[in-house]
């Protein structure tokens, strides 16, 4: 499991890649996060864009590289609601975009 670092990271690439407002998340308001705290913040993002605007929710899924195939698949086999099936790939993919930096930048 990732450390909240890395969580707090992650919501910040969320927030940057979903062209949120600045801090629309209100990440500055605490140093640290848990992944249930992420998992929330990042939900309701993502319940509203199903509802209102599924396109954009398409659009930025693609944008941030959640493999399609594995959504697919995802969705069908979860008995989990579908925004929580998709918050959860996107913190999975937020959070290897963390990994990633910090293993190159060194």
């Amino acid at each position: 499991m990732s450390d909240s670092k890395d969580i707090k990271q992650s919501l910040k690439l969320f927030e940057k890649d979903f062209q949120l407002d600045k801090d629309y998340l209100q990440l500055a308001k605490k140093k640290e996060y848990t992944y249930e705290e992420a998992f929330l913040k990042i939900m309701r993002v993502v319940e509203d864009l199903l509802a209102k605007d599924f396109q954009q929710l398409v659009n930025v899924l693609y944008r941030i590289d959640v493999s399609e195939e594995k959504l697919k698949e995802a969705l069908a086999t979860s008995t989990d609601n579908p925004a929580s099936v998709i918050t959860k790939m996107i913190i999975e993919r937020e959070l290897l975009k963390v990994e990633f930096r910090k293993k190159y930048s060194k």
